[in-house]
């Protein structure tokens, strides 16, 4: 049985996302799971919430439910506020385990989200989500220091959406 999704038009959230390099590909993956986001394709949702994650991997059981479940926090999140998504991307130890991927950067965006949708204390989370927009700033966040942003967003470039460079001045500005 499928479900109607929850609105006509896509809702605009704001994200950050880690600039990863997949092979010879620059990708966007998530900050919290180990995913990239494929270009030019929708990211699909899936519930990884593992409640009982101390379980050995051969006896969890996959979630029994679509994401985002009223009942689970799982889903794809986009904040209302892009002060919240860039705090989100700077002042946290957000994932929890090592990338599987050299990271090059990171970068803040609007998010399409859409399916279905369910809103949340800061934004919402939903079934089906694409950068709307990226914003790539000059400086590396990790090492303070000046990178290449253009060619980083040069690289993006796969994803089809607008891009716009974002000058940053060091921490000691």
């Amino acid at each position: 049985m499928s479900k109607a999704p929850d609105y006509l038009e896509p809702t605009i959230g704001w994200r950050g996302w880690f600039v990863v390099e997949d092979g010879q590909a620059t990708r966007l993956s998530s900050l919290v799971y180990p995913t990239l986001w494929p270009p030019r394709r929708e990211l699909l949702a899936t519930c990884r919430h593992r409640p009982l994650s101390l379980l050995p991997p051969w006896r969890r059981r996959p979630p029994d439910h679509d994401a985002p479940e009223e009942r689970c926090r799982c889903g794809i999140y986009g904040t209302a506020d892009p002060e919240e998504a860039a705090a989100y991307l700077e002042d946290r130890i957000l994932h929890p385990e090592p990338l599987r991927w050299p990271l090059l950067h990171r970068v803040i965006g609007r998010v399409s989200l859409w399916g279905w949708v369910a809103e949340c204390e800061h934004g919402w989370r939903a079934s089906h989500a694409y950068p709307e927009r990226l914003y790539v700033p000059s400086l590396h966040e990790e090492h303070q220091t000046a990178c290449d942003a253009s060619e980083i967003a040069r690289e993006l470039t796969a994803y089809g959406v607008p891009i716009e460079l974002l000058e940053c001045g060091t921490r000691e500005d």
